[in-house]
């Protein structure tokens, strides 16, 4: 790690995080954001007495962590475990009290062997009024692409297509949309276009589907008519056999032998008898 922004710019994943945290009766909110040199984290309190810390990594403090000769790939994996912490809440502001103040820190992985520790440092109302309004800005720039509205419809919601999850440093391809922070017209033209060819295809399935059900209809129409037939046959025999039905007989001729019918049949005389009478 030559220099800071060889060292930072493996933390990209927890950029423009945000999280909610309660403890106790307090409400805590996280903003995680990376510039260029540093690793920041805002801890506002909520309420009457809301307040403002800072808490801020740079190379140095990375150093002294994970140590001056760690590789990329172990650092990827210390920065996405971070970020896991982040997105389950496992995140404390560590010496708070109500009723006095003194130094605090905000601890990542409170059910960690070796949790990660940030020193905080409370801004001036001054400060704090400059922060929020930054984040106020960037929020009404991310409400452009949505009609200007605060938060998201319920259309957008369902239409909002998941992000695949990135694995160390991010790329043009893997970054998530709110990290845009300018949308031009082109953008929000295509998503129009996008909107307008979403009801075409589905009038396209529908027609096909239509002709589909009615070819299954005419069929079940020519089967049901087969039956019918079928059934008026096996229930009236006569018309299983023809009405005009001749009985042909066989004619023999006469003087053809019956042995052989190509021959002609003997004739046999009767034998007489002379009469004794006659001597």
């Amino acid at each position: 790690m030559s220099s800071d922004s060889d060292a930072i710019s493996h933390f990209t994943p927890l950029d423009e995080m945000i999280q909610v945290v309660y403890q106790g009766s307090a409400r805590f909110v996280i903003i995680s954001s990376v510039d260029e040199s540093s690793w920041n984290v805002h801890v506002g309190l909520t309420g009457d007495e809301g307040r403002w810390w800072r808490g801020r990594w740079t190379e140095k403090d990375v150093r002294e962590v994970v140590g001056s000769k760690v590789s990329g790939f172990l650092l990827d994996s210390f920065v996405e475990k971070l970020a896991d912490t982040f997105v389950k809440g496992e995140i404390s502001v560590e010496g708070w009290n109500a009723q006095r103040d003194g130094p605090i820190q905000l601890v990542f992985g409170t059910h960690a062997k070796t949790p990660v520790q940030i020193p905080l440092t409370e801004l001036s109302q001054r400060e704090a009024v400059v922060y929020a309004t930054k984040i106020f800005v960037e929020i009404a720039l991310q409400a452009q692409s949505r009609r200007c509205r605060l938060y998201p419809s319920i259309h957008d919601v369902s239409s909002a297509v998941p992000a695949p999850a990135a694995h160390g440093r991010r790329t043009p391809e893997n970054v998530p949309s709110h990290a845009t922070k300018h949308h031009t017209p082109h953008s929000v033209k295509g998503k129009e276009k996008a909107t307008d060819e979403q009801p075409v295809t589905e009038n396209k399935y529908k027609r096909k589907a239509d002709a589909a059900e009615e070819e299954i209809q005419a069929l079940k129409a020519e089967l049901e008519k087969a039956k019918r037939q079928q059934q008026a046959i096996m229930t009236d025999p006569s018309k299983l056999l023809p009405i005009n039905r001749t009985s042909q007989t066989i004619s023999k001729p006469r003087g053809v032998s019956l042995a052989n019918p190509t021959k002609k049949a003997r004739r046999y005389k009767p034998i007489e008898f002379e009469s004794d009478d006659e001597e």
